[in-house]
């Protein structure tokens, strides 16, 4: 879209409109918008506040400078079909002349964490105090695959008589069903047209005195609770909401779960760490070095929008926490064969087609991290519970009742499960199953064998086609993995080792290497290749109330969930990155705020997914 200053205001050449008043920006936000929450400032101590057109974000930094030095928390979620780019939106920053050195400031702050412009829902810790969620969609879209519950409403897109799109029935009905009775609706337009949308989608709606020259605006607020048709009721969240004084038992000390305890401690609550083994990083977490990169796919497939997603997060993360055990220097995915090179060119990447061995994917931002060392740079800041083999648990009023098989019970509020491979035995499977939460769960320990060899390449970042080479170590270059389901011998193979230098063969050449150690490791994978994270359900109530939709297709009902049950498991091979995610979303349900990720994809990573997939087929 082609955007330019036309008389000292930022305007859209194809919408023929201005980005904000020609009067003030500043002013127009703090007029219209802002005055919209001074109505219950007093009231609540953390707001959610929902936009329809981020623009050049005027709103939100204006918001920003409110909640900055208040003990206040603001949750910014903002929808933009049209986003501008980084580069564009800093050239805007540079030219506005209406920012003082506080605004400045956040612009600088805004501009370094401003994701990419492709379609998706990106969640950037602003301040401690401020969450920003960024919807880059179609409106109609977006409002679908958003899950919370808004406190004040922002409609700030061009006006409806360029964009009547955003302002039509179809547009309110989906802003009332993200809202709650007594929620604000805040807009600048006085049109007819969306006084009469907004008060058919529930909304009693009043007209105020306008900004600057403008007459009216419309100050909305909905009239009652909504009850929306869930099409998937079977996949809504948990609705039990915990304060940060309850206590958090993560049993797993792998990079999911010490992941997982820094996001739950940086939100405030008492996290403890119970590990089966003797430290941390036993197990596929105990590589010498990993690489952080996406799974690439086709445009518009769910599993990649999933693992983008997750990748983006994590580079935040370690960018954060990573500190020197981090390098991010990207990495590059090769199309070793015809059906990877049609999938890589149909993907939201660019293909090399001239590169060597084969046409390749640079992914910018992909990392080598040094999992081993990171989890215990991660675990020095936590009590953990060594040799705390997780046995069973059991309800014992509010809380739960955690038993180890050393004998040993802790009581907790939250339990959240990061067992790794091990996930497997909470649901009646593996070698040792420990309790049965749902025995349709998809889920199996796989086992991988990495190959230590003397240093070959001098690489900076990873390298994958049938198999990957990372960057060196001192003298030791890490190669992989095999992948064998349901195989849980621990001794090293050699026919494994030959395995993954055959699989390197176009990195480094048929010169003999010398082969240093391998590393056995196991990793959880589910039966279709999403990872396992949410609230667990229970069981008997799904098959109970949700038996019918095999002919119905549909439910009223409500799911029921084990209360402060969850699971973050199921990463298969890109782990270093999902489980982040997994921390996030699981923050996301604990604190029942805005979810980091769509609802497209968390209804693909619920535990339920493959019960509910046997009740739709009649299989129960």
């Amino acid at each position: 879209m082609k955007t330019f200053f036309k008389d000292g205001v930022f305007y859209s050449k194809e919408f023929d409109d201005f980005y904000y008043s020609k009067n003030s920006a500043i002013g127009e936000s703090k007029f219209v918008f802002e005055s919209a929450l001074n109505e219950i400032w007093d009231k609540k101590d953390s707001l959610i506040v929902a936009e329809a057109g981020f623009g050049v974000g005027i709103n939100f930094l204006n918001l920003c400078k409110k909640f900055k030095n208040s003990n206040k928390f603001l949750h910014f979620v903002s929808i933009e079909k049209f986003p501008l780019s980084k580069k564009k939106l800093k050239k805007f920053y540079n030219k506005f002349n209406e920012f003082d050195d506080g605004f400045k400031k956040l612009s600088k702050k805004l501009i370094k964490n401003y994701p990419p412009k492709k379609t998706g829902l990106y969640r950037i810790i602003f301040l401690k105090n401020i969450i920003l969620d960024l919807y880059f969609d179609d409106i109609k879209i977006a409002l679908k695959n958003l899950d919370f519950k808004a406190d004040v409403w922002f409609m700030d897109g061009f006006s409806p008589a360029k964009n009547p799109d955003m302002w039509d029935l179809e547009v309110m009905k989906g802003v009332a069903n993200l809202s709650m009775a007594g929620t604000i609706l805040a807009t600048y337009s006085s049109s007819g047209f969306v006084k009469r949308n907004l008060t058919e989608a529930g909304f009693e709606v009043s007209l105020i005195k306008g900004h600057a020259q403008k007459r009216q605006m419309i100050r909305a607020v909905l009239k009652q609770n909504l009850n929306p048709k869930n099409n998937e009721i079977w996949f809504k969240r948990a609705l039990k909401t915990y304060n940060k004084n309850a206590k958090v038992l993560i049993i797993g000390a792998g990079i999911s779960g010490l992941s997982t305890a820094k996001v739950f401690k940086n939100a405030g609550f008492d996290v403890v760490i119970a590990e089966k083994e003797s430290e941390v990083a036993t197990n596929g977490s105990g590589n010498l070095i990993g690489a952080l990169m996406p799974l690439i796919t086709q445009k518009d497939v769910v599993l990649g929008k999933m693992h983008y997603a997750a990748f983006l997060m994590a580079v935040n993360f370690y960018k954060k926490y990573g500190k020197t055990l981090v390098k991010f220097n990207g990495a590059k995915e090769f199309a070793f064969d015809e059906t990877l090179i049609k999938r890589y060119e149909n993907s939201n990447f660019k293909l090399d087609k001239k590169d060597f061995p084969y046409p390749s994917i640079y992914i910018k931002n992909a990392a080598s991290i040094r999992p081993k060392k990171l989890c215990k740079a991660l675990s020095s800041e936590f009590n953990i519970l060594l040799n705390y083999e997780f046995k069973n648990l059991e309800k014992c009023d509010n809380k739960y009742k955690v038993h180890f098989k050393n004998g040993d019970i802790i009581e907790t509020d939250i339990v959240i499960f990061t067992m790794g491979s091990h996930s497997e035995e909470l649901f009646n499977k593996g070698e040792n199953p420990k309790i049965n939460f749902d025995d349709k769960v998809q889920i199996s320990s796989v086992r991988g064998q990495v190959t230590w060899i003397k240093k070959r390449l001098n690489n900076e970042f990873p390298l994958s086609a049938r198999g990957y080479i990372c960057p060196p170590v001192g003298k030791i270059q890490l190669i992989g993995a095999t992948y064998d389901r349901l195989d849980y011998e621990k001794k090293k193979r050699y026919i494994d080792d030959v395995k993954n230098l055959e699989n390197i063969c176009e990195f480094i050449g048929s010169k003999k290497t010398k082969i240093l150690d391998s590393n056995v490791g196991f990793r959880s994978y589910s039966g279709d290749r999403f990872p396992i994270i949410g609230a667990l359900h229970d069981k008997e109530f799904f098959i109970k109330n949700y038996k019918a939709i095999n002919f119905t297709k549909h439910s009223d009902i409500y799911p029921k969930h084990l209360d402060g049950v969850f699971i973050n498991a199921a990463h298969g091979a890109r782990g270093l990155g999902t489980s982040i995610m997994g921390a996030y979303i699981l923050l996301d349900l604990v604190l029942n705020r805005p979810l980091c990720v769509s609802k497209e994809i968390f209804n693909s990573l619920n535990p339920a997914r493959f019960l509910i997939r046997k009740l739709k087929k009649g299989l129960i």
